[in-house]
């Protein structure tokens, strides 16, 4: 079992196999009075917070034991993490273990900055999570890896928040899955995402209720 920083790690990648991730953004607001007299609408958050909702799948008996208990320990804390999908960069050139510097394809998908979580996953007993010490360009510098990682290899970085789920789905005897879900209790920088929110007619009035959905 992995935690980081109170939360439990969730490293699997079933729900490639399973339906659509469901993203959103929250927002609070409020109702006053504006400059002119009339009412308005204000934000009372100055950053949107993240919301994913996704099936955990497990493909076999062995890695349903182990979701099972990942997902037991989220539900007792009520904190977990999990990659942010839709949002994994590529890497470059091959990483090996020791190595404290990544290189991606491309940040455009993420604006990585330094106290960011990368996670890069083989299976769910396989993977890598690294706290970012600084960046330069498309250069990831982290704390050292442990395993080696070939060119082409995701890089995601990980969403911490809130933990729940609802009643987990016998599939067949060797796996099943949990539909869980994944909100942050704090709002992250708006550039991770990459979408300014936009202005409306009253001060500081935001567009709400905004939701898509990730393949």
């Amino acid at each position: 079992m992995t935690t980081i920083n109170g939360h439990v790690l969730l490293p699997h990648n079933g729900w490639a196999s399973g339906a659509p991730v469901k993203w959103s953004r929250r927002w609070q607001s409020g109702v006053g009075t504006g400059i002119t007299g009339i009412e308005q609408r204000s934000a009372l958050r100055a950053q949107p917070r993240h919301k994913l909702s996704c099936d955990l799948i497990a493909t076999s008996l062995q890695e349903r034991t182990r979701l099972d208990a990942r997902v037991d320990a989220a539900m007792k804390c009520g904190l977990a993490c999990l990659p942010f999908f839709g949002r994994a960069g590529v890497l470059l050139a091959a990483a090996n273990a020791a190595d404290v510097a990544i290189t991606l394809v491309s940040v455009s998908s993420w604006p990585w900055a330094a106290g960011d979580y990368a996670v890069l996953m083989g299976d769910d007993t396989t993977f890598d999570v690294v706290q970012l010490t600084g960046l330069a360009g498309t250069t990831l510098n982290l704390q050292p890896l442990t395993l080696n990682w070939a060119a082409g290899k995701k890089v995601w970085p990980l969403l911490f928040g809130k933990f729940s789920c609802a009643r987990e789905q016998a599939l067949t005897d060797y796996h099943g899955g949990w539909p869980i879900t994944i909100e942050q209790l704090v709002a992250e920088r708006t550039a991770q995402i990459g979408v300014t929110a936009v202005p409306g007619p009253g001060v500081g009035q935001q567009k709400i209720g905004h939701t898509n959905r990730i393949a």
